[in-house]
């Protein structure tokens, strides 16, 4: 696997890890709407979902795009072997704009998912 600004910052260790992420997220969502339920919290408290569902679209996004967006805001990248900095900055200028761009999605996932949550809520009960 090879460094492509913009395209691919990370390898196959690297990936491992935002998949996890991803996962943790989304059980942490689960639990917090399990929780919700079972405690008869306020309905309007499944807008907290958002938080883990955020996450879990980051780790989900991040493993499928083979891109990190904590690497390019920092400005280095880990494709196997080993991290190392970013220093042509058309290339820095690249990530970071990915970055931005997989955050937005992140958040849109993240707020979409919570807004459904809500909405089966108020269809079940």
């Amino acid at each position: 696997m090879e460094y492509q600004p913009g395209v691919c910052n990370i390898g196959p260790t690297q990936r491992r890890r935002r998949l996890l992420l991803g996962a943790g997220s989304l059980l942490s969502a689960v639990v917090l709407v399990a929780v919700a339920v079972a405690a008869e919290w306020p309905r309007w408290t499944l807008a907290f979902t958002m938080f883990p569902l955020y996450g879990a679209a980051m780790g989900f996004l991040q493993y499928r795009e083979r891109f990190c967006v904590g690497f390019a805001g920092v400005g280095v990248f880990d494709v196997g072997d080993g991290t190392r900095d970013v220093t042509d900055p058309q290339a820095l200028a690249a990530d970071r704009k990915r970055a931005v761009w997989l955050n937005a999605k992140a958040l849109a996932a993240g707020a979409a998912g919570a807004l459904v949550t809500y909405g089966a809520s108020v269809l079940v009960v």
